[in-house]
């Protein structure tokens, strides 16, 4: 490159950097000065991503429920309905009779495996998980100490949620396997 050439390139460059970094405005480089305010509305939430939320809030409601084995708190019937809700609620129930309670709290990683659109609208979502619940254990009431044979791992999680009414998302339906299952 002869000299020349190497001293209109650096003065391009020069130019270049003091035209955006000499820009006194207070707009910020990029944006357009406007005495009109506008707003962004937020993109809406889709449906799969409603669903899954409403399956992971299931767990946590399950896993706070759990600590002292109430099978009526309310934050349960917010995520499961149908189901989903009696088995939870049969569950917390089973655990309080035996004197249980559940500390820590489940790992989830779920997948959407299908989605039901009926009429062009997404009504139901069909999740699969490898749910670890090696961190959330029985344990007898008011000790430490662990229930007989509990030990936890990764199982397979098959569950249904679907639009309500209401226009929330619930799980319906969900299956647990063994541990070791995924």
């Amino acid at each position: 490159m002869t000299r020349t050439a190497r001293v209109a390139a650096i003065l391009g460059v020069v130019a270049v950097a003091s035209c955006s970094a000499g820009n006194n405005s207070s707009t910020p480089p990029g944006a357009t000065s406007s005495s009109t305010a506008t707003s962004v509305a937020p993109l809406p939430t889709p449906p799969e991503r409603k669903a899954v939320d409403a399956y992971l809030a299931m767990w946590r409601e399950m896993a706070a429920a759990g600590e002292t084995s109430n099978s009526e708190a309310p934050g349960l019937a917010e995520y499961a309905t149908g189901d989903a809700l009696v088995v939870i609620k049969n569950s917390l129930a089973e655990d309080d009779r035996k004197g249980l309670v559940t500390k820590g709290s489940p790992k989830s990683d779920p997948q959407v495996t299908n989605v039901d659109r009926s009429g062009g609208v997404v009504t139901t979502v069909k999740i699969r998980d490898c749910g670890d619940d090696s961190g959330w254990l029985k344990y007898r009431r008011g000790t430490n100490e662990p229930a007989d044979g509990q030990g936890g791992g990764r199982r397979s999680i098959l569950a249904e949620v679907k639009a309500q009414p209401d226009g929330n998302w619930r799980v319906t339906r969900f299956a647990v396997q063994g541990v070791g299952s995924c």
